[in-house]
């Protein structure tokens, strides 16, 4: 298939030579916005935002960090982005901390990484002061404006501005290596414990390249995913940056819709738990105008003119879409696998959802759909600066933006990194003739019959997302007998609370297992569900909203 990318790319080798890059190409043009309690939008051009960074860097160069580790503890905010831009131009690494940990893993993350400094918000920064036993163990900065206390990442702006103003060349000071670590990020730890994975400025910035080039994202876009996240950074913030477009960030779920609607995007780059709430959002509103049956109508009609290739757009369904997203026409979807039908109705409504496929470790992208280039189902077509290949139904990864390897830990590294460059990513898969990209399931998390057979969870868990009154589920292979290696498969269930109101537990199990029953009738035996449990709460899950299975 001969492949023609919609953008050009401009790849960057460093973090000071990328802010001094698109600094230069856009100007006065907006690159971030958000919106205050009083939905007042607030927009720093692209001028503002790379100098800032560029003075803070200037700072933290000056004041001997260049070389160390700094870590950020906040939600997502505006200096959050200027704190992590300013510590990868001064050559130091950026650890990226997970906020929605506990305490202790928090204070533990930063401990672990050897960082000697931290940026806090104010909602964090209690965390984050030492104890009197850690009192050297490193500096605190405050992100957000300068108090009595704390030294903040606006003073350091400050302080950097005269010592940048000295040089010939704004970023003359800030060299670094574009082999050397510029960001330390955990992983989402689905299956285990979170792992420090090293990324270079390379590994960064040319995925951040390459993660646009397929892809028509409009010049708004929206996000609200956790910049602690590769995810959320690469594959939000810097490939956003590095083709011009404004960025509209949200820093708080419970005003995450609000955002949504105010910013007005072409475009929104998320998950599936996200674009799952909107899906069901939207049902629900249909339901209570009692026009859920007119509309299952319509989008039947439109499934039909769209399979006959003739116009089946409808102004009825742009007219929702419009209520309820205003102008997103594009969703960029990644971190979990998302149901086929809802991408069909929602491009029946005019939104086009393109999912993708990335792995901390690589930088994170390692595939994704395109508007021009793209198969339902599948994960994408494989970045330019990366090669695939399937060994025992792996996916297995090489190219430019893997990591340098875990942070202190050899043995781990050497554990999924082969001699030759590849690194065994865990997720099992396969590539089609035109070289689309499919996800079928993780290594850790097959069930293995003594047998042999294999079953895949996540399979089975798509099935069991197709009953209204399941909201969250996992399988998984449940002891059952005397032997260890003897099990069934089993189903850990949250019910939807809306849809079970007034339920006893007894109803609530009984309803399902009925369900589960017509389920089991169209599986071969051994891939039949002989175990549920119901939970009175949700899963506790990843930055990408994952289910962390080590956990349950």
């Amino acid at each position: 298939m001969k492949r023609v990318p919609l953008n050009k790319a401009d790849y960057y080798e460093t973090f000071p030579s990328y802010l001094d890059g698109i600094s230069r190409k856009f100007g006065e043009k907006p690159a971030i916005t958000y919106f205050t309690r009083a939905k007042e939008p607030v927009t720093a051009s692209y001028a503002q935002v790379t100098q800032q960074a560029l003075c803070a860097a200037h700072a933290l160069k000056a004041r001997g960090y260049a070389g160390k580790h700094l870590a950020i503890v906040a939600e997502n905010c505006y200096d959050w982005l200027v704190a992590y831009l300013a510590i990868a131009s001064a050559g130091a690494a950026a650890v990226c901390i997970d906020v929605e940990q506990s305490d202790e893993n928090i204070r533990q993350m930063i401990s672990q990484a050897d960082a000697v400094g931290v940026f806090a918000s104010d909602t964090y920064l209690p965390i984050c002061r030492q104890t009197e036993e850690e009192a050297a163990a490193w500096d605190l900065f405050l992100l957000g404006e300068s108090s009595k206390e704390q030294v903040s990442i606006q003073d350091l702006c400050r302080e950097g501005q005269p010592l940048m103003e000295q040089k010939e060349n704004r970023i003359d000071g800030l060299a670094c290596d574009p082999a050397a670590t510029a960001s330390i990020v955990y992983t989402s730890g689905t299956t285990s414990l979170s792992k420090p994975v090293m990324l270079s400025h390379r590994a960064i910035l040319y995925n951040a390249g390459d993660a646009i080039r397929d892809v028509d994202a409009g010049p708004r876009v929206f996000s609200s995913l956790p910049f602690y996240h590769s995810y959320g950074m690469t594959g939000a913030v810097l490939d956003t940056l590095v083709r011009g477009a404004e960025l509209c960030i949200n820093g708080d779920l419970k005003t995450m819709m609000r955002d949504l609607y105010l910013s007005q995007p072409d475009s929104m780059i998320t998950v599936p738990l996200v674009v799952e709430m909107l899906y069901k959002q939207l049902w629900l509103s249909a339901e209570k105008e009692g026009k859920a049956k007119q509309l299952r109508s319509l989008l039947k009609m439109c499934r039909i003119l769209k399979k006959l290739h003739l116009p089946w757009e409808n102004k009825t369904l742009s007219d929702i879409r419009q209520k309820m997203v205003g102008s997103l026409h594009v969703i960029v979807s990644g971190g979990a696998h998302l149901e086929k039908k809802i991408c069909e109705d929602f491009e029946l409504f005019g939104i086009q959802i393109l999912q993708g496929y990335g792995i901390t470790e690589c930088a994170p992208m390692v595939s994704t759909n395109g508007n021009k280039y793209c198969k339902m189902g599948s994960v994408g077509l494989v970045l330019d600066h990366y090669q695939v290949k399937i060994v025992e139904d792996e996916i297995w990864v090489k190219g430019t933006s893997l990591m340098n390897g875990y942070y202190k830990q050899p043995q781990q590294t050497k554990e999924v990194m082969t001699e030759d460059g590849w690194f065994k990513t865990g997720d099992l898969g396969y590539l089609d003739k035109d070289g689309f990209l499919y996800i079928t399931g993780r290594k850790k998390n097959l069930i293995v019959f003594k047998n042999g057979k294999k079953v895949s969870p996540e399979k089975l868990e798509e099935q069991l997302l197709k009953i209204p009154m399941v909201k969250e589920v996992m399988v998984y292979g449940a002891a059952n007998g005397s032997s260890a290696d003897t099990v069934v498969v089993a189903a850990s269930i949250y019910p939807d609370p809306e849809l079970s109101k007034g339920m006893s537990s007894y109803e609530i199990l009984e309803h399902l297992q009925s369900k589960i029953d017509q389920l089991n009738a169209t599986l071969p035996l051994f891939q039949q569900i002989q175990m549920i449990t119901i939970r009175d709460q949700e899963f506790t899950k990843t930055a990408s909203k994952k289910i962390k299975r080590h956990t349950v």
